[in-house]
């Protein structure tokens, strides 16, 4: 089941008293599919949401604040940050990168997080496939 397939902007500023996705305005195009619904019985994913995501060239780019980023996406659709398999899909090539967020020390209030990147596997890649392009057409 799509959740969310759109443009997921920010404009820099915080209202909430929440730190925004970066000091600086920016849009991602964004697909959150939820792989639950789909799943034959007795089938379980440990991570069963996709966030399928590509920078839009407008503003700020998020892999240098992506925790935030996954934070604020994961606030807004009420989902569990560690249930989530990140991906970053590039329109012009045939690549995609993952990202596994690993908790790290609090600062205060804050949890802070460790980001690592790394190509996508061949299982996630034929897990996704079917979702790139069934709704808009900006991921086909």
């Amino acid at each position: 089941m799509i959740l969310y397939d759109g443009i997921y902007s920010w404009s820099g500023k915080t209202s909430t008293g929440k730190r925004p996705v970066s000091w600086w305005p920016g849009s991602y195009r964004v697909k959150i599919v939820d792989l639950s619904d789909t799943t034959p019985d007795g089938v379980f994913h440990i991570k069963p949401v996709i966030c399928l995501f590509a920078d839009t060239g407008k503003g700020f780019n998020v892999r240098n604040h992506f925790q935030y980023f996954a934070q604020s996406i994961c606030q807004e659709f009420g989902l569990r940050l560690n249930k989530v398999l990140w991906v970053e899909y590039y329109p012009e090539g045939p690549t995609m990168d993952v990202a596994t967020l690993n908790e790290g020390a609090m600062v205060g209030k804050e949890r802070l997080y460790t980001v690592h990147w790394r190509p996508i596997h061949e299982d996630e890649a034929q897990l996704i496939g079917p979702h790139k392009g069934t709704t808009g057409g900006a991921f086909a």
